[in-house]
């Protein structure tokens, strides 16, 4: 496989893996009739795929290490195709909460496994260019997602998903060419091992398990809020979409910004956007105002994904191996904060009101905004102490 149809194959991948991640959200209306679920189980069900993500994201290395790209990408894809039909035509709650999480074990394998394939055959002269096209085909998916679920709710569930899963199956088809050596074997765990000896590197990391709490609260409540003010689903797919494509030019803008005047400025303002408004959600009547401020503060989050992980990619080393277990890290501390994010504040959701688990959230963002404008602050004095030069005596 030449590295240019390499290229559009592990697009495809990313764009679907995010697709899936973000199909829920206009689902989730319909299967509360259909299945009768509590607040609670609808957000067990959103954090199941982050879920599966952060379990698959570190093992999925050692999948690529052992077993290869080819055979890990068809694995990570064989189990999204079982998920995918499993989740089209179940009407059982646990069912439906395991298939979202096996999606996300697939998604976590067949992503790792992705890269690490298309870092191993792209020249290094040209690899952040393909990487990036791959990362951009994933924020693609997580527009798409939405429009996937708003469909399946008037073109039927078993339908659209069993369409989705034949056209996975095209894609695993893809992955039968002989086996290409990855040429990284045994050395991502010692990358590991090291960026987790980092401290940028776990700043880094918990400010990407905030925007995940953030992602899995709103992807758990917001749903739940529009129904109540009689959205239907388009609605709901029209606030994740337009968040989503919102959250996609804001990556590529302080992407930029991050480059010239460092990581934590933009990550430090786009806390504080989301702390002025998260709290508030819950008391807005109106379904277009709570649209309008849902996407100002899911995609002032989402818009953080670039800089917060290039603070990961930074730490780690500059071998294609390192960068792969950065993204790796990266991806599971997402999951686990969207996993908590769900579960936990969709739980408080349901014995304290709305009210409550956004404040928290909107605390979560202020108190991150905190840490990014100390740890600024104590960059900026340290470097004035290297430039100052010292007293003659």
């Amino acid at each position: 496989m030449t590295t240019r149809r390499l290229g559009v194959f592990v697009a495809g991948v990313f764009l679907a893996e995010s697709a899936f991640y973000a199909v829920v959200p206009p689902l989730v209306p319909e299967l509360v009739r259909q299945t009768h679920m509590t607040t609670t189980q609808v957000g067990v069900l959103v954090a199941a795929y982050p879920g599966g993500v952060m379990v698959a994201a570190i093992p999925a290395i050692a999948m690529v290490n052992r077993l290869g790209v080819r055979v890990t990408t068809t694995i990570g894809l064989g189990l999204l195709i079982l998920a995918t039909l499993a989740f089209a035509w179940s009407t059982e709650p646990l069912v439906l909460d395991v298939a979202r999480l096996i999606q996300g074990i697939g998604g976590a394998v067949a992503w790792a496994a992705a890269l690490a394939w298309l870092i191993s055959q792209a020249p290094r002269a040209r690899r952040a260019t393909v990487i990036g096209g791959a990362v951009g085909a994933a924020l693609i998916g997580m527009v798409v997602g939405p429009v996937i679920g708003s469909a399946a709710t008037w073109i039927g569930r078993g339908i659209v998903f069993s369409g989705i899963a034949v056209v996975l199956a095209a894609m695993a088809a893809l992955t039968l060419v002989p086996q290409q050596s990855t040429g990284e074997h045994g050395s991502s765990f010692r990358a590991l091992l090291g960026l987790l000896r980092i401290r940028r590197a776990a700043l880094g990391n918990a400010l990407i398990a905030v925007i995940g709490v953030i992602n899995g609260t709103l992807a758990s409540l917001v749903p739940l809020l529009v129904s109540r003010r009689l959205g239907p689903p388009a609605a709901i797919a029209a606030i994740f979409v337009a968040s989503y494509l919102l959250a996609s030019f804001w990556n590529v803008v302080l992407g930029r910004i991050a480059d010239r005047v460092g990581r934590l400025v933009p990550v430090t303002v786009g806390f504080t956007l989301a702390a002025a408004i998260l709290p508030f959600l819950p008391g807005i009547g109106s379904l277009v105002f709570l649209a309008t401020a849902t996407v100002i503060a899911g995609s002032a989050a989402s818009g953080l994904w670039t800089p917060t992980a290039a603070i990961v990619s930074d730490a780690a080393e500059a071998e294609p191996s390192s960068q792969a277990v950065a993204v790796a890290v990266t991806n599971a501390a997402w999951a686990a904060g969207g996993a908590i994010g769900a579960v936990a504040l969709s739980a408080l959701a349901d014995t304290a009101g709305f009210a409550v688990p956004f404040l928290l959230v909107g605390i979560l963002c202020a108190f991150a905004a905190l840490i990014c404008l100390a740890t600024l602050r104590a960059d900026q004095a340290r470097t004035e102490v290297g430039t100052t030069p010292r007293r003659q005596t």
